[in-house]
């Protein structure tokens, strides 16, 4: 089934090594909370720059802000090659309600289900156990000792769960020049993921005049402002959702208003008329979108509104403040990236492979829109557990995904 030079790569690959490695990234409590002390990414930082240390990568650490700091990492080979970057990110999301979790967070634990090993822990789906994959599926390069020309870049970046100022940081740093493909390592079932959703995020303040709740008409309630843009906004989601129809892969595009604010500073009192109120906008678009054209139908919204409501207690006034803009992102099937993962898919999983979107953005996003890095975005786990309590993956996937990724790299490298 596999070339005689890449079989050696598989047999390479060390599948009880990247289980403990996993296990142990996993165990490091790696959420960001910028109100604790040391509540951070840095003990991963440590332990996986060690790793890679001792296993002679070319490691180096890039800090974006204090106590987070990339890791960047190199396995060299001949000159003529292309270079593949494999992205995995230190941090993970909150563990929410610890009572809820029938397994220990961070703990690790494996545990046999429906005949299947599991690991459970945060992290261990999204996306320390991919991380792990691409740390070992390199390794395993190297181990067999087969020549080959290119590059192996692996990027193991902070806040991927935030607003991305690791990647964001890797690119304006340069790290990012020469990649000619990257693949993004995240739990997506080892689908083949072609397209990811975009995302804009914005805060509209409304502003109005504070005065008490027996007494409106003395001042003006930014509330009724709020719930106008949110009825023109509906009618705006359901106008695009009419003109573009349901992607194959993304879905519906959607405006999501998320979270909903009054007053926006000082303490909320049931009698009082709050100045200000506010809501932040979660937008996720697909192919056929322009984020330029969106951003005018929202401040349309807000012109018209103003215009419509221009005086008294019914006044329309509202700032928009962006937040973040991430774009849709696609790269062709035909693509050597994706025809060398299709490749890889076959042959460790002896049959075809599978095709899809990521319905969120991912630290490729920006790969692609800043530096036009082609974008391959696959890995193991579930693609529905990331964020739930109790969050796992199996073991098995891991080591296929780790082999998949070898494969990947290799025939990449030399297409």
């Amino acid at each position: 089934m596999f070339g005689v030079k890449y079989a050696k790569v598989l047999e390479c690959l060390d599948a009880e090594g990247l289980i403990r490695f996993v296990q142990d990234v996993v165990r490091i409590d790696s959420v960001y909370d910028p109100g604790v002390l040391g509540a951070d990414e840095s003990r991963v930082t440590e332990f996986v720059s060690k790793f890679l240390r001792d296993e002679g990568f070319e490691v180096h650490l890039d800090e974006v802000v204090p106590g987070r700091t990339n890791i960047v990492a190199f396995l060299r080979g001949e000159a003529g090659g292309k270079t593949i970057l494999m992205e995995g990110h230190q941090d993970v999301v909150s563990i929410g309600n610890r009572d809820e979790w029938k397994y220990d967070p961070f703990g690790a634990e494996i545990v046999e289900r429906d005949g299947k090993k599991v690991m459970y822990g945060r992290g261990s789906n999204d996306t320390k156990g991919n991380m792990g994959a691409a740390i070992f599926a390199a390794r395993a390069i190297r181990d067999s000792k087969i020549p080959f020309k290119g590059n192996i870049l692996l990027c193991i970046p902070v806040d991927e769960e935030g607003m991305m100022i690791g990647i964001k940081h890797f690119i304006e740093k340069g790290w990012a020049k020469g990649v000619d493909g990257a693949l993004i390592c995240e739990p997506e079932e080892k689908h083949l993921c072609v397209f990811q959703k975009g995302a804009l995020r914005f805060r509209i303040t409304f502003h109005g005049t504070q005065c008490h709740g027996c007494m409106p008409l003395t001042g003006n309630d930014p509330n009724w402002a709020l719930a106008r843009f949110i009825v023109e906004l509906r009618q705006l989601e359901n106008f695009e959702k009419d003109r573009l129809g349901r992607h194959e892969f993304l879905g519906w595009p959607s405006f999501t208003p998320t979270v909903l604010q009054a007053p926006v500073t000082g303490v909320a009192q049931l009698n009082v008329v709050p100045k200000e109120a506010s809501l932040a906008l979660d937008v996720r678009t697909v192919p056929g979108q322009e984020h330029d054209g969106i951003r005018r139908q929202i401040q349309g919204i807000v012109d018209r509104l103003s215009s419509q409501y221009s005086f008294g207690d019914d006044k329309f006034s509202a700032t928009i403040e962006q937040l973040d803009d991430r774009p849709w992102t696609e790269v062709p099937r035909d693509h050597p990236l994706v025809a060398s993962a299709a490749r890889a898919y076959r042959e460790v999983m002896g049959r075809e492979e599978i095709y899809d979107g990521v319905p969120g953005a991912t630290d490729g996003t920006f790969l692609q829109a800043w530096n036009n890095i082609p974008v391959l975005v696959t890995g193991a786990g579930d693609r529905e557990i990331p964020h739930h309590v109790d969050e796992w993956v199996e073991v098995d996937d891991l080591i296929e995904a780790s082999k998949i990724f070898a494969l990947t790299a290799l025939y990449f490298m030399e297409s």
